[in-house]
């Protein structure tokens, strides 16, 4: 009877070991996959009205920021989201300038420009609502159309 005692407890001790570096284990992984969508959600920010700001490239640090009022430059490619299909773009041509945050763009982009610095690279997309609507824009985009921007601020003054 000892022995088979003894053994019945070695063979629970081996199995509550195995059981412990399996939760470990399961522990580890849960972390990491907690920390992995903790850096994409802070590269990310998602807006209740469907707005999407994607932080692709960070500038200098100590760069100026775009902020409601300034005069902002950018580089950027627009394209339509549901086809990938590029509407705009003046990548090779002049900077496009625009006053920040008083109407002269789409609403995603006065929203989706504010805080960036110098050298900063953003991916905006952008629902209907913060775009052209329903009523589209110049033959390109139609009607109720999510656009995607990808976005680098070149100046600020």
């Amino acid at each position: 009877n000892k022995k088979k005692k003894k053994k019945t407890q070695e063979g629970e001790a081996v199995t509550a070991k195995e059981q412990v570096s399996a939760t470990a284990d399961k522990d580890v992984s849960t972390v990491q996959l907690g920390k992995q969508t903790e850096a994409k959600s802070s590269q990310a920010r998602t807006f209740g009205n469907g707005l999407v700001i994607e932080e692709l490239a960070m500038g200098k640090p100590d760069g100026k920021r775009a902020s409601p009022g300034k005069q902002v430059s950018v580089r950027y490619i627009g394209k339509l989201q549901k086809n990938g299909k590029i509407f705009d773009s003046n990548v090779g041509r002049a900077p496009f300038k625009f006053r920040l945050g008083v109407g002269q763009v789409i609403k995603g982009w006065d929203v989706g420009v504010n805080g960036m610095r110098i050298g900063d690279k953003r991916r905006l997309t952008i629902p209907p609502a913060m775009g052209y609507g329903s009523q589209g824009a110049g033959g390109k985009i139609p009607p109720n159309s999510w656009l995607v921007f990808d976005v680098e601020l070149v100046d600020v003054r």
